[in-house]
């Protein structure tokens, strides 16, 4: 009996031999620098990035190393193949050659450590970039991510986001600013540099944005609405609900000027038949810390004034009406701060490209009247 246990000692001791060395050979065999390589070219030309995890490093610790930063670099080689080409080249040269150095070019073959203290380690070594954002205004807090929130980019300090593999990366930028929250995706490649910059047109981008599109329209509707109220209540500039001072102040005098003839005024009557926005001539502008904008419309009124013991006279008129606006950030309005009015040229209308046009169904006509000299219907 003694002599079967030490013959099965043996046994095992030589399988556990057999085990290590095999263990051995394969780990001496796939740390070669020629086999990362080969790794390196099998994940890029098969679009398998997690084939990268455990052989990529980042010369900077805090880059993240995720599937997400990965696929974003083998998305960037396969698109361009003259950069994977040079890369490729590059590595295997460094292979050949046995310099394993800290190279200049994006990635570079490196000596990293040992394996089980006996066998040199060797990893890819990508130097990292930067993403610098511009255009931005001062007051707006930007936060940024790659697709749908799937990798979050921290901010450090001048705008600067990072650092990031190199590679293709679809950003979403948020800014929110006075006027709400914008959404702005655009692809960057991070490559060949330390930094890249992205260029935020945050003009366009709120421009572009249907909601504050919505809210401006909305503000031109309800002064138009308010017009035919200010002109049948003796021009109480009360009844501009979304004017700024400018416009209140400079209305001023037509009160006292309707004073000096209203006794002469037997009714007067006005309704708004609604208008068409040129959308071509929507602009939308941060300067100075406010945001403003102008707009220009078609508006249709029905009027009409009856003098003393006369017959009503007609004013009824089509207009091309060009307005500016000022945004009220403390009340969260567009506000009317100037118009003008000149008279159209034909049916211009007709040759806005892009046009909004705004219907009133069943128009109320209010009046003024002498006799009651309150607003009505």
């Amino acid at each position: 009996m003694p002599g079967k246990k030490r013959g099965i000692a043996a046994i095992a001791a030589a399988a556990v031999i057999i085990i290590i060395a095999v263990a051995v050979v394969f780990i001496q065999q796939s740390s070669k620098p020629g086999k990362i390589v080969e790794q390196f070219e099998s994940a890029v030309e098969q679009n398998k990035p997690d084939h990268l995890k455990g052989i990529i490093i980042a010369d900077k610790n805090s880059a993240k190393l995720d599937n997400r930063s990965l696929k974003a670099m083998t998305d960037y080689l396969k698109k361009n193949n003259d950069s994977y080409e040079t890369i490729k080249d590059n590595l295997n040269k460094q292979a050949e050659d046995k310099d394993f150095t800290d190279a200049s070019q994006q990635i570079s073959l490196v000596k990293q450590g040992k394996t089980w203290g006996i066998f040199d380690d060797y990893k890819l070594k990508a130097k990292t970039v930067r993403i610098k954002v511009t255009g931005q205004n001062e007051e707006d807090k930007i936060s940024m991510a790659v697709d749908k929130g799937s990798m979050t980019l921290e901010k450090k300090k001048d705008s600067l986001y990072g650092p990031v593999l190199p590679g293709n990366y679809p950003l979403v930028i948020t800014v929110n600013n006075k006027l709400g929250t914008f959404i702005e995706k655009k692809k960057t490649d991070a490559w060949g540099t330390s930094e890249v910059s992205v260029i935020l047109d945050e003009d366009k981008l709120v421009q572009n944005d249907k909601r504050v599109q919505k809210d401006i329209l909305g503000a031109l509707d309800q002064f138009n609405r308010d017009l035919t109220i200010y002109e049948t209540s003796n021009f109480d500039t009360s009844k501009l609900t979304n004017v700024t001072n400018t416009i209140k102040e400079g209305s001023a005098y037509l009160k006292n000027n309707f004073e000096l003839v209203k006794n002469y005024v037997d009714e007067i009557h006005s309704q708004y038949l609604g208008a068409v926005v040129n959308l071509d001539d929507l602009d939308i502008s941060f300067f100075d810390n406010k945001w403003s904008a102008s707009a220009k419309a078609l508006v249709s009124y029905n009027s009409g004034m009856k003098y003393n013991n006369a017959r009503v006279q007609d004013l009824s008129y089509k207009s091309i009406r060009s307005y500016s606006l000022q945004y009220d950030a403390e009340n969260k309005k567009w506000l009317i701060d100037d118009l003008e009015d000149k008279e159209p040229f034909g049916a211009e209308e007709t040759d806005w490209e892009h046009k909004q046009e705004m219907k009133i169904d069943d128009p109320p006509v209010m009046k003024w009247s002498r006799k009651s000299k309150d607003s009505k219907l």
